[in-house]
């Protein structure tokens, strides 16, 4: 059996299961929505506030062929692609 951490286990799939950051994930979407996506964004914070997983969400959502309200779908091949090689 191999050991999986908790952080890998339990990472969100969307903006919307992200804990503390909706100020953050509120702004993002609200850009990928009006079709304004920045061409860089620089995550900053310590350990555990979420960098990695909005980076994540943020390249699926960008990519995804049916984005919902500025959320990646996970149903599409970009997607499940992107989620096989992030999350396993």
């Amino acid at each position: 059996m191999a050991y999986t951490a908790l952080y890998r286990k339990f990472r969100p799939l969307k903006f919307e299961d992200m804990v503390g950051q909706e100020h953050i994930t509120r702004t993002i979407r609200n850009q990928i929505i009006a079709g304004r996506v920045g061409h860089a964004y620089l995550l900053n914070g310590g350990r555990g506030t979420g960098k990695t997983t909005t980076a994540k969400i943020l390249a699926r959502a960008v990519n995804c062929l049916n984005p919902q309200d500025g959320e990646p779908c996970n149903e599409c091949e970009i997607c499940k692609a992107a989620i096989s090689r992030f999350f396993n």
